[in-house]
């Protein structure tokens, strides 16, 4: 049986309770060198001005609105993390790709942007704009289009062989087939290289495939989605090479929708 000495005892309670204030202090002591190390970085980074974008050179806008342009870039950099922090004005914090969805959702005739971070302080925007195919014309309004169907802006109604122009009488119609702006894209540049201008294509509000060219040579050109439009093109330059030798030829149309004929009136 043992015997334990009281006072033996209070001394290892004051042990122990001294260990446990040294603990306290040291815990204390790296809490306390933490907030001071974040609070350091935190200056650092967002504070000093040591990392901040000051310098932004923004290249390739043409049709885009500058002013609106710099304008939603400027909402971006001054957003605020939590409600407080303005975090994107970092180099190294800022968000290219949010961005750019901005950018995009916001300007249709943009194709691309390309951003290059060149800390200190220096920003390159390099924006690459849609190339204008033609104009679209819906039912309630025209707009400016691009080899890949994308719209965007609004413009008004033109007319003659400058611009290719799309007349669509289809009552739903708000957005473009691509691939019926290929066949389009397609006729268009083959009948200017034997001399003959689009003016307009029309495509009727009971669209099913078929679609129309109006030229230059006073009569329209009717072709059709369901068989190559290549074919068609091919069929239509021997007819025109033979009724070239006719003096009196001029049609009001020309059908090329069934492949491998040629109607005429």
């Amino acid at each position: 049986m043992r015997v334990y000495d009281a006072k033996n005892l209070k001394f290892q309670d004051k042990l122990a309770e001294k260990r446990r204030k040294v603990w306290i202090l040291i815990i204390l002591f790296f809490v306390g060198l933490s907030v001071v190390i974040v609070g350091f970085i935190l200056y650092l980074l967002f504070f000093s001005g040591l990392l901040e974008i000051k310098e932004v050179s923004v290249n390739g806008l043409d049709k885009v609105d500058n002013d609106k342009f710099n304008d939603g870039f400027n909402k971006r950099l001054n957003s605020k993390w939590l409600g407080l922090l303005e975090h994107q004005k970092n180099m190294f914090f800022f968000d290219s790709g949010a961005f750019k969805a901005e950018a995009f959702a916001v300007f249709p005739e943009i194709k691309g942007i390309f951003i290059s971070k060149k800390p200190p302080h220096a920003l390159d925007i390099d924006v690459t704009e849609r190339e204008i195919a033609g104009i679209w014309c819906f039912v309630d309004g025209c707009k400016y289009f691009d080899k890949e169907g994308v719209t965007w802006g609004e413009t008004t109604r033109s007319s003659g062989f400058l611009i290719l122009v799309v007349d669509d009488l289809r009552l739903d119609s708000q957005s473009i087939d691509l691939k019926l702006v290929a066949d389009m894209m397609l006729i268009y540049e083959r009948l200017k290289e034997t001399n003959i201008l689009v003016s307009k294509f029309t495509v009727p509000d009971n669209f099913i495939g078929d679609f129309n060219a109006h030229t230059s040579r006073s009569y329209k050109l009717m072709f059709s989605m369901d068989s190559n439009i290549k074919d068609q093109l091919e069929v239509l330059k021997i007819f025109l090479a033979e009724k070239q030798k006719e003096s009196e030829f001029g049609p009001q149309y020309v059908d090329l929708r069934i492949n491998g004929r040629v109607y005429f009136k």
